[in-house]
């Protein structure tokens, strides 16, 4: 199976035409991993001019492409496993009920004949099993997790972290100040009265030697909204670096999961298109052998039932050795089995080969 595995390559491809074939379009879509894997594997390589992108690009947007390229590529290989599935479930179908129709009605009414005439036909008893299984797939289901910007937990680290500046500069300022609050006897009123030395202090700080309360308060607002943004900012750039991090990985995994079940569909397509030639086949051999049965059918009505003292005609005798030619060739190609251990069998595809022999020797001994 190695041999059949398709190449995903790295680089990312112009598309050419809006006639590009889908194994160009899913080669593309594994593709889009970016160049950054290439500069590294090839350093000294002259980088080639590319297209200006966006200034509002971020690595969040690039790890959000990332993603849908892969949600893309697992939804894709997905769907065609499951018309994979159903079109070998349609012709398992199919030829089901073509071999046992066949054998039900010509193939019966031939091997009868034959009895009837003495003719000793000769059975293939040393076939294996029957078998029609597809390989199981014990590859573990993926799917694509979407990333979230990291803004609204953002957010809310920054709120805290404002709070928690505004409650530390105002605790530092109770503790300069030596100011008893009492939590049990705070009210309204006392809150209010202590509001304002504490503001005339963190004034102080901005370097008015006298206090101001107005002061106070815009240095307890900038520094809470300083520390807010700069913890925003470093858990938008720590999420954004992850979820990068995260998408490259996921694409990686994405292109093993389609790499495993391309290989899978592939096997399952030669069993599909298998039986469609056999299901023709048996359509083919159901023709040239209701022929013969007819004209075993005059032999037996013009010369009679087999007894040990006839003889029957050197022409009857060699449609009798070619009916019965016909049907070892569909027998072993009906009662080998077309799967072995749930992939196409070798031998079923030589039983085809030898069938469709039989079949083209036959058509030319008429048209000759």
């Amino acid at each position: 199976m190695a041999d059949n595995r398709d190449e995903i390559p790295i680089g990312v491809e112009e598309k050419k035409s809006d006639t590009q074939t889908e194994e160009q379009k899913d080669e593309t879509l594994v593709s889009k991993e970016h160049e950054d894997t290439v500069k590294e594997s090839n350093p000294q390589e002259e980088e080639k001019p590319k297209a200006t992108k966006p200034a509002k690009n971020s690595k969040f947007l690039e790890a959000k492409e990332l993603i849908e390229n892969s949600k893309e590529l697992v939804s894709k290989v997905n769907r065609e496993i499951q018309e994979s599935k159903a079109s070998v479930s349609q012709a398992a179908e199919a030829f089901d009920n073509a071999k046992r129709n066949f054998n039900n009605t010509t193939f019966k009414s031939a091997k009868i004949l034959l009895e009837k005439l003495g003719y000793d036909y000769s059975s293939y008893d040393d076939l294996e099993p029957f078998e029609l299984t597809i390989d199981k797939d014990d590859s573990e289901d993926f799917s694509v997790r979407d990333i979230s910007s990291g803004k609204f937990t953002g957010f809310l680290l920054a709120t805290l972290a404002a709070l928690a500046t505004v409650a530390g500069l105002v605790y530092f300022a109770i503790s300069k100040l030596n100011i008893a609050i009492d939590l049990k006897s705070l009210t309204p009123q006392t809150a209010t009265e202590h509001i304002e030395p504490i503001l005339n202090w963190i004034g102080t700080l901005g370097g008015h030697t006298g206090g101001n309360s107005m002061v106070g308060a815009i240095i307890l607002g900038v520094s809470a909204l300083l520390v807010a943004w700069l913890v925003y900012a470093i858990r938008i750039f720590l999420k954004e670096n992850k979820n990068l991090h995260v998408a490259k990985e996921t694409l990686e995994k994405s292109k093993d999961y389609y790499t495993t079940k391309k290989e899978h569909k592939q096997e399952m397509q030669k069993i599909d298109e298998h039986l469609r030639e056999v299901t023709v086949e048996i359509d083919n051999f159901e023709t040239i052998l209701n022929e013969k049965v007819a004209t075993l059918k005059r032999i037996l009505h013009i010369e009679g039932a087999y007894d040990e003292e006839k003889e029957y005609h050197p022409s009857s005798r060699k449609t009798m050795r070619e009916t019965e030619k016909i049907m070892q060739g569909i027998e072993n190609l009906l009662n080998t089995a077309i799967t072995k251990d749930g992939k196409l069998n070798s031998q079923s595809i030589q039983a085809l080969e030898n069938a469709k022999a039989i079949y083209a020797d036959y058509l030319a001994r008429i048209y000759d």
